[in-house]
């Protein structure tokens, strides 16, 4: 019979699962624009859950039979923190080349686990060694070959930690910079979205470690280990909760002519004054010309124009020249910086969609044409009209009221 904190680890592993799974499917609906980045996302709720899986047959499974099994799932755990770090390296705008070498350390641990079962199972059956339904935990009392190797998987997981920790917050911070540069106001919520996503899975992660950390040298803890897997199951919560909420923060765009140079970090400017010199030298007339007939082409493509993470470099990518090329010609061409331009573009089809589908909610239309939030929707409508979406609205179909009568 189960006692209670079997009862409720059950109960968690198994919402954990179906959790896992949900955001999974979720994510996947996101399309091919957004499957680039989310794709590290996915993998990441594909580890947790095999990682649930795995407290889900210990409930039922007796200790020897979960040690055969530990080569299996154990290494695992190892595969979470590259996949989070791949995914804001992804988002950033500055993909890993070779992602696979970061998983590398997995099929390690996997060969360092098989080896570590083999011999305790062998000491266990010649009596050596005590494996209890609590588990093997950390004997010290174990042969030299054990002890060495526990040592090393403890060795080699916290330095994981803490050399992934560091990377994905300088990651993360460096795109938080880019966000702010490249969104303007409507990068606010997607910053606010990421910092949560990285404080979150920051805290999960620690308590994780230091769990396991105490569970081997102290003694075992059930609940100090449910309560690190109700962490995971309230993260997968939460990513669901917004993917539902705000579905344009997974969206990534998709740009003609690759993803952008990996391991390469750009910093746009939209300021024209401190490169005029240096573009005057790189835009002739022609090249102009063909930039702002390149322009009116991308205008008419709905997936490039509204899409809410459309930036200075992806568009100066999709134009065909340089960020600052792009940002000279919007200035000195066209009288309009990078986002008085996107946002202009976006406010035209907004102006018909108020009128021609007045039953349609403000934010509905907001998120159609590339905006994060109302908010910034409507200082941006008010900047370029001079009035909100709703005054706007009311005032044509007062209008048409009046016309019909």
């Amino acid at each position: 019979m189960l006692e209670l904190k079997g009862v409720a680890l059950l109960i968690i592993a198994i919402v954990g699962i179906g959790q896992a799974l949900f955001l999974i499917l979720l994510l996947l609906q996101e399309g091919k624009r957004a499957f680039r980045a989310n794709r590290w996302l996915i993998f990441f709720a594909a580890v947790v859950c095999i990682v649930f899986v795995d407290k889900v047959l210990d409930v039922f499974l007796s200790p020897l039979t979960r040690l055969y099994l530990a080569p299996l799932f154990s290494p695992f755990v190892f595969a979470s923190l590259p996949a989070i770090y791949l995914y804001f390296r992804e988002i950033s705008g500055r993909p890993v080349l070779q992602p696979a070498r970061h998983f590398a350390v997995v099929l390690c641990v996997g060969v360092g686990i098989a080896a570590i079962a083999w011999l305790v199972s062998t000491n266990v059956e010649a009596n050596h060694l005590l494996l209890t339904e609590q588990g093997l935990g950390f004997k010290w009392q174990a042969p030299v070959a054990v002890t060495a190797l526990l040592l090393l998987m403890i060795t080699v997981y916290c330095a994981q930690f803490v050399a992934y920790m560091i990377a994905i917050w300088r990651t993360c911070l460096v795109y938080h910079r880019q966000v702010q540069q490249q969104f303007g106001l409507d990068g606010a919520v997607l910053r606010n979205w990421t910092f949560e996503l990285l404080v979150e899975t920051s805290v999960i992660f620690a308590i994780y470690t230091a769990i396991n950390l105490f569970d081997i040298f102290v003694f075992r803890s059930e609940w100090l280990i449910i309560i690190a897997h109700c962490g995971f199951v309230l993260v997968f919560f939460r990513i669901s909760h917004v993917i539902a909420t705000n579905p344009a923060l997974f969206v990534e765009a998709a740009v003609s002519g690759g993803y952008g140079a990996p391991d390469k970090e750009v910093v746009p400017t939209d300021d024209a004054a401190g490169s005029t010199a240096t573009a005057r030298n790189l835009v002739d007339e022609d090249e102009v010309r063909r930039i702002c007939r390149r322009l009116d082409q991308v205008v008419t493509r709905d997936e490039v124009i509204f899409d809410p993470l459309l930036s200075m470099p992806k568009l100066a990518q999709i134009v065909g020249v340089t960020p600052n090329q792009l940002s000279f010609v919007l200035n000195r061409y066209i009288g309009k910086s990078f986002f008085d331009f996107v946002n202009s573009v976006r406010i035209d089809h907004a102006l018909r969609l108020l009128v021609e589908e007045p039953d349609r909610q403000v934010l509905d239309i907001a998120i159609s044409i590339g905006f994060n939030s109302k908010s910034t929707f409507n200082l941006a409508f008010k900047k370029i009209t001079g009035t909100t979406p709703s005054a706007y609205r009311a005032e044509n179909m007062a209008k048409d009221v009046a016309q019909i009568i």
